[in-house]
């Protein structure tokens, strides 16, 4: 099985704009047996795929040298820029500056490239076992333990992306590549975006039929966040365990009818062997509402290591517990002793009132060394921070961010913070943190000062305190 790459543009670009004709002065399009040049020579020796920007080739290095660290491998997956102007270069060069932005053993290694204008293409890892969407049609019911590998290695490629703040967008089986190894890489990143995305900025919708978000779909591009990326990999174990291509069962996707609470029929009623938590786990991320997602990879990610090394898996689910509890008239009664008028001016919002929580006292909020995927906005209270049973300090400044940075690195705590009487506190997970934060400029310069200061107090390391850093 070949590695595929034919959906190249041509289908990953839902209502993208008609690819432009070959140049009429273009000459001879690039086939088998041509020979091109950037930083090394290669030859084409097989096409993989064709989409509406460019083909994919196989292709030699001739220049190899084994003796080389910085040298392209023999066989390399070549994708050459069918078209020169606008809209294709475009792609081109976002998929090579997301490409080598990130680094991890579930992207494919960019190893050369050109942007000339007359072939400009991009020299990657070659992988001959081809994509998920080449085998689905042969391999039948997967085993239940490779859902559970492809979940791992895809959201593990997600989660380096998303600290780079890059959407991928078009997560599908034929963006998956096969390792031959068992495991999945995840490729084609032509239509990232940053993960911040304000209607106007794209030309087109992205994503691919049937495997689209709902917030894609209705092209609701102020809505695409992190939890757009987790809907893809959804839908992908989706179709990875079922066996059917959504591309081409596109009638299985429901709609936001204000009834359904899925985006897709539950894998029980296609699967029944599956356990319990594999489908909890693959239909969290297919919510109709993005609100309902997880809010982060990590949190998924969490879940799905738990589960392959056998620990227990404890959900962080304290925030949804503690804002059911809430009434409207103690919110009321807090956002009325604010001072602040930035923060009153937020939390006067409508549909703000959604991340209040009430911890009582000496509740813990968050304890050290434990994964925990929400930050706290401090609105009212005192909270004790303590690291080995020894209190470092009390935080009771309105408008105080708590636990921001491990929220958006996906790290485990560093500090036990405890309430110190009652606390009032906005909790917000991963991308309703990014979120607030891009619509907030004022308060995002804030949560940056208040890290600079305690920065600032961290002694500078040298031979005495290195050892103990």
């Amino acid at each position: 099985m070949e590695q595929s790459f034919s959906d190249d543009t041509a289908t990953q670009v839902a209502g993208a704009p008609a690819p432009e004709p070959p140049d009429a002065n273009s000459g001879t399009q690039p086939g088998f047996g041509t020979e091109l040049r950037a930083r090394y020579r290669y030859k084409l020796y097989k096409k993989l795929g064709r989409g509406a920007f460019g083909s994919v080739f196989l292709a030699r290095c001739l220049d190899r040298d084994p003796r080389r660290d910085d040298c392209p491998p023999e066989s390399v997956a070549l994708k050459i820029l069918g078209s020169r102007r606008g809209t294709a270069t475009d792609l081109l060069k976002r998929e090579l500056s997301a490409m080598l932005a990130l680094d991890h053993d579930r992207i494919p290694i960019v190893f050369d490239w050109t942007l000339d204008e007359d072939t400009a293409f991009v020299v990657m890892e070659y992988f001959p076992s081809g994509s998920l969407r080449d085998v689905m049609p042969l391999q039948g019911a997967v085993e239940e333990e490779a859902i559970w590998r492809l979940l791992a290695d895809l959201l593990q490629a997600l989660d380096v992306a998303h600290r780079a703040s890059l959407l991928h967008l078009d997560i599908k089986p034929a963006n998956v590549l096969l390792d031959g190894n068992g495991g999945y890489v995840l490729t084609d990143f032509g239509v990232s975006q940053a993960s911040r995305i304000e209607r106007g900025l794209l030309p087109f919708s992205v994503g691919s039929r049937g495997y689209q978000a709902p917030e894609q779909r209705e092209e609701r591009f102020d809505q695409y966040d992190l939890r757009t990326d987790l809907w893809g990999i959804g839908a992908t174990a989706w179709a990875m365990a079922t066996g059917l291509n959504l591309a081409e069962r596109s009638d299985l996707v429901r709609e936001d009818d204000g009834n359904a609470i899925y985006g897709l029929p539950p894998l029980s009623e296609f699967r029944i062997n599956l356990s319990p938590e594999l489908e909890e786990v693959i239909m969290s991320l297919l919510h109709l509402d993005p609100g309902l997602r997880p809010g982060s990879v990590a949190e998924v990610l969490a879940r799905v290591q738990a589960k392959s090394s056998g620990a227990e898996w404890s959900a962080d689910t304290f925030a949804a517990a503690h804002r059911s509890n809430v009434s409207e008239t103690e919110i009321d009664e807090v956002i009325e002793t604010l001072v602040d008028p930035l923060l009153l001016s937020i939390c006067r919002r409508r549909g703000f009132r959604g991340y209040f929580v009430k911890f009582e006292d000496g509740e813990t909020m968050c304890a050290e060394g434990e994964k925990s995927y929400y930050a706290l906005l401090l609105l009212k209270g005192t909270v004790s921070v303590t690291r080995n049973s020894k209190e470092l300090t009390r935080i009771s400044r309105e408008g105080s961010f708590l636990g921001e940075v491990a929220t958006l690195a996906s790290m485990p705590r560093t500090a036990t913070m405890v309430a110190a009487g009652d606390v009032w506190a906005c909790v917000l997970n991963a991308a309703e943190l990014e979120r607030f934060l891009t619509c907030n400029p004022a308060m995002a310069l804030r949560v940056i000062r208040y890290m600079a200061h305690r920065l600032s107090k961290i002694p500078p390391l040298d031979e005495k305190n290195l050892d103990e850093r």
